[in-house]
Parts: structure tokens; C-alpha cells; sequence
């Protein structure tokens, strides 16, 4: 058997080895193309960002209604949701029927608002059903947010007492 002493063959004196990893060209093109690309990519980013914050205050009222009630069907007394402040922007309390405060909610966050919401809170009966004299239109709360592209979402209470949400105002 016959070994090759060629230097071509086996690495020897003559070759040039190739150096290994990115020159420093290759890596400005590289991130000056990731930079064009989070430029495009971050205001839909912002837009997601505002539209889950407004889903996710969504789940939360819908979280704090359902307590309410189910708090209304277990003790046989009526509870309350209301504003803290008056204002449903800064939050809410859920109040049992001694006023006792079963569970509270804090401001949300700066971009978000409620525009459309029961000024005075919404109560529960001990069958957990809304009094029969509220009107439809006093069911609903609409949470909006401040940042361009975001979607409205729309809380609405069932004269039966469920919560549910929907995209949109209300």
C-alpha cells in the first residue's frame, strides 16, 4: 500500500488553510439586515402587545363578574362589582352583601381605558341573575386602548348572569 506524501493531499507546507467563522463584513450585512427587519416587524409587535393587554383586562372583569356571582349563588346574598373611585379605569371591588370585599381589581394599565361601562356597579341576586331592572344597555363594559391598531373588546353581561367577551366596542 502506498502513502501519499503529496502536499495537496495530505495538508502539507505549501497549503493555505482557510480560516474559520464569519468575516467582519459578512457580520455587518448580517445585522444590518436583522435591524431593517426589527424596524418593520415592531409596530405590529406594539399593536399584539396593546391587543392582548385589552384581552387580558377582558378575562380579568369576566373573571372578577364570575366570582361575584358565584360568591351571590353560594352565600344567598346579593354581591356587588363596582368602581373603585367611580371609575372603572382605576379598577373594581367585588363586594359580598355586608360589603365586605370579597376580591379586588387594580388600575389597569396606562393605554388602556373603559369608555362604556355601568356607572354605579352591577349587582347579583342570591340566584345569581342580574335584577330584572337593568337595562340591557348597563351590562356591557367596553375597554379600549390608546395605541393605534388595537382592537376594542366588549364585556357583556347576560340578564342571566353570565359573562362573556367579544372583539369590538360595545
Amino acid at each position: 500500500m502506498l502513502v501519499s506524501k503529496c502536499p495537496s493531499v495530505a495538508g502539507g507546507r505549501g497549503q493555505r488553510r482557510r480560516p474559520r467563522g464569519f468575516t467582519l463584513v459578512e457580520l455587518a450585512v448580517t445585522i444590518a439586515v436583522l435591524a431593517i427587519l426589527s424596524t418593520l416587524a415592531a409596530p405590529s409587535f406594539r399593536a399584539f402587545i396593546g391587543t392582548m393587554r385589552a384581552k387580558s383586562a377582558a378575562f380579568d372583569l369576566i373573571s372578577d363578574l364570575s366570582v361575584a356571582r358565584s360568591e351571590a349563588i353560594k352565600g344567598n346574598q346579593t354581591t356587588s362589582i363596582t368602581p373603585v373611585g367611580g371609575n372603572w379605569s382605576n379598577g373594581w371591588q367585588v363586594l359580598d352583601g355586608n360589603g365586605a370585599l370579597l376580591r379586588e381589581r387594580a388600575a389597569m394599565g396606562s393605554s388602556l381605558s373603559i369608555s362604556v361601562a355601568p356607572s354605579g356597579g352591577l349587582s347579583f341576586l342570591p340566584n345569581g341573575r342580574t335584577p330584572n331592572d337593568t337595562a340591557p344597555g348597563n351590562l356591557a363594559w367596553s375597554i379600549n386602548s390608546s395605541i393605534a391598531g388595537v382592537t376594542a373588546r366588549c364585556v357583556v353581561v347576560s340578564p342571566s348572569g353570565s359573562a362573556r367577551s367579544k372583539m369590538g366596542g360595545c
